[in-house]
């Protein structure tokens, strides 16, 4: 898997020069299973998408404070979540790739409406995982052959 770039001033994901205003750009890229490169990511003003199964959880850092928004892929609701940035939630957020089955880091503009990145990466996952066949699975009826027949 790619590793970030040592380099602060480089781009993680360049973006070529094609003349297109690109201010608005959503960047993902796979991320390392590793609690210390995520955190960077965050303290670096990224954020993380941590999936397991058929649920993402989108990791920032916002107002001084740990954030996490969780929901099944293309699912409306969800589940948000806040912590202080402590000791205890640092050791926890740092131990959570551990049980993810992915990481996906999503790099975008300050000040751009945390929401619309996370739909924006959230297309850019799910089509990466379905052009790679990864994507999970949703519950399929096995008997529905025997309806054709009737």
């Amino acid at each position: 898997m790619r590793k970030r770039p040592d380099n602060p001033n480089r781009e993680p994901c360049p973006i070529k020069d094609d003349g297109r205003d690109h201010s608005n750009d959503v960047r993902i890229g796979a991320l390392e299973k590793d609690g210390e490169q995520m955190l960077k990511v965050m303290r670096d003003g990224g954020m993380v998408a941590v999936l397991s199964g058929m649920e993402v959880m989108y990791t920032f850092i916002r107002n001084n404070q740990y954030q996490c928004f969780i929901h099944k892929f293309d699912a409306e609701e969800g589940r948000f979540k806040s912590w202080a940035m402590d000791e205890r939630n640092t050791a926890m957020l740092k131990n959570l790739p551990n049980a993810a089955d992915q990481l996906f880091e999503i790099i975008y503009q300050p000040g751009m409406d945390y929401m619309g990145v996370m739909v924006a990466a959230e297309r850019g996952i799910i089509n990466f995982l379905d052009y790679i066949g990864a994507l999970p699975a949703e519950d399929q009826d096995f008997m529905s052959w025997t309806e054709s027949e009737q």
